[in-house]
This record gives C-alpha cells, structure tokens and sequence, in this order.
C-alpha cells in the first residue's frame, strides 16, 4: 500500500515539475516570437546574404613580395 502511495506521490510531483518546465520554455519561446524579433531576424539574415554576396563578387587582390 505505502508502495502505492510513494508512486503516486512521486508522479504527481514529476508531472508537476514537467508542467513547470514546459510553462517555462513556451514563456520564452512567446518573448522570442514578437513581431519585432522576427523582422530583426530576418533583416540581419538579409544583410548577411548581401555581405556574402558582396565578397563573392569582389576582386581578390593579388600579394605581392
């Protein structure tokens, strides 16, 4: 019996501590989500293909000794 109640006990109080963490996480994941965030993220992928284009097009110079 006491067998019973110790499982019990110990699995209310992990779901518990699931739902905590889940809460937690998707809190933050709503925070990262805004409309803001994504412009911003989207904006700094823009520049970033533009730079790598920009140096895929630009002459290298040559060394010289």
């Amino acid at each position: 019996m006491f067998t019973r109640i110790r499982w019990f006990i110990l699995g209310a109080a992990t779901a518990t501590g699931v739902l905590g963490y889940l809460a937690s996480q998707l809190r933050k994941a709503r925070e990262r989500l805004t409309p803001r965030n994504l412009t911003n993220s989207g904006l700094r992928g823009f520049a970033r293909a533009l730079d790598s284009a920009a140096d895929a097009v630009q002459p290298t110079r040559q060394k010289t000794q």
